[in-house]
């Protein structure tokens, strides 16, 4: 396959090794680098690819290649949050999706930098934002809105017609009943079954 678009990723952890692997293998991009906060870089390279301060990085005005954000969970997702609107909002970079061939997504409303990967589903009529990460196998419902910064584990179920605010988190084999609505910066663990709204801060 010819590379046809320059991508940098931006961090270094195991969220950006794998999203270095699915834009590698499932994609077009061609991933020129990997970008990191200055004190987080310990190697040169990534997979053979250059790893680059953002603030060297910054600096290259006159090259400004798409950008993913690969940031996991971290501090509910606020740290991904942080690094989007330097690059969207602050800096105008061009920042992009990354959606598995397997995923079915049917003519949704898409924000960017969400990251969906194999095996996910998210059913018609359903909106979604920006900066969300779509772990495998998890089903989005249909009428379903999804705001902000949020990150849905493996085999996590949203179902029909739910509100999702911004900043949350769906642990693995969660689920959450139809017609709910979830404020910001919710955690549901692992397992649980949600059937009744959440205010903002649950845990």
């Amino acid at each position: 396959m010819i590379k046809s678009n320059k991508l940098a990723i931006f961090g270094n952890s195991l969220m950006a090794g794998i999203a270095y692997y699915y834009f590698k293998n499932y994609s077009d991009y061609e991933i020129i680098c990997f970008v990191s906060e200055e004190k987080f870089i310990n190697k040169k390279k990534l997979f053979g690819v250059e790893v680059i301060s953002l603030k060297k990085f910054l600096k290259k005005k006159d090259q400004k290649p798409n950008i993913f954000i690969a940031i996991g969970y971290n501090k509910l997702n606020k740290i991904r949050e942080k690094f989007f609107k330097i690059f969207k909002k602050e800096y105008n970079y061009e920042v992009i999706n990354f959606i598995h061939p397997n995923a079915s997504c049917y003519q949704n409303d898409l924000g960017v930098n969400n990251f969906i990967m194999d095996n996910v589903s998210i059913n018609p009529f359903t909106k979604i934002g920006n900066n969300n990460i779509f772990w495998s196998n998890c089903v989005i419902g249909h009428h379903t809105n999804i705001a902000d910064n949020n990150f849905f584990s493996g085999n996590s179920t949203i179902s029909g017609n739910c509100e999702i605010k911004n900043n949350c988190f769906f642990g693995v084999n969660s689920s959450i009943k139809d017609s709910i609505k979830i404020q910001s910066d919710c955690f549901i663990d692992a397992n649980q079954y949600v059937s009744k709204h959440l205010k903002k801060n649950t845990y």
